[in-house]
């Protein structure tokens, strides 16, 4: 008999979200019948919903700003090799200090670690182009220590999306090389 009266209470509180959602209710309304339904337990749980979803528009908005900024900075400034790579190492830095934190808040730093890798590929690639010129060998060696890093990066803190990467860019490589 509990589950029935479990599993409508969930039903209800189910339909009490959708129409919070959907704005059929006034959302004062819908906290009332959540706090009434759930004992007090909906209104954390939306909250930390809300929060999580916040964090991630910051994730996302971070990384896209950080990644603008740094091809502007690449492709569009006449700035020294110092000035760039201080610039996008520092970046680097902000991302990774803001995914440790995101971490230990327990939301998902995906999209700014994956920010982070592709500004220091960015820089990286940049450097060589400065130091080597145009060489092909030089641009090799770059994006096979590149797939290196991602590979260490996702072993060390396991991470399957970078070590997945980083092996795929290898393989492709040398696919690319060998053709």
């Amino acid at each position: 008999m509990k589950t029935v009266k479990n599993s409508r209470k969930e039903l209800i509180v189910n339909e009490i979200h959708l129409w919070k959602h959907a704005n059929m209710l006034p959302e004062h309304y819908c906290d009332y019948l959540l706090a009434l339904y759930t004992e007090g337990d909906g209104m954390e749980h939306s909250d930390q919903r809300s929060a999580k979803k916040k964090a991630m528009l910051k994730d996302y908005l971070y990384s896209i700003c950080a990644i603008l900024i740094s091809l502007f900075v690449i492709y569009f400034t006449e700035l020294s090799i110092v000035l760039q790579t201080t610039i996008l190492a520092s970046f680097v830095g902000l991302l990774v200090a803001i995914g440790i934190y995101y971490i230990k808040k327990q939301l998902s730093p995906l999209l700014l670690y994956m920010a982070a890798a592709c500004i220091f590929l960015l820089a990286s690639i940049d450097i060589t182009e400065e130091l080597f010129g145009r060489s092909s060998f030089g641009m090799y060696i770059t994006l096979f220590l590149n797939c290196f890093i991602w590979i260490s990066a996702g072993l060390k803190w396991k991470l399957g999306y970078f070590s997945l990467s980083g092996l795929a860019g290898g393989i492709l490589l040398i696919i690319f090389i060998l053709l």
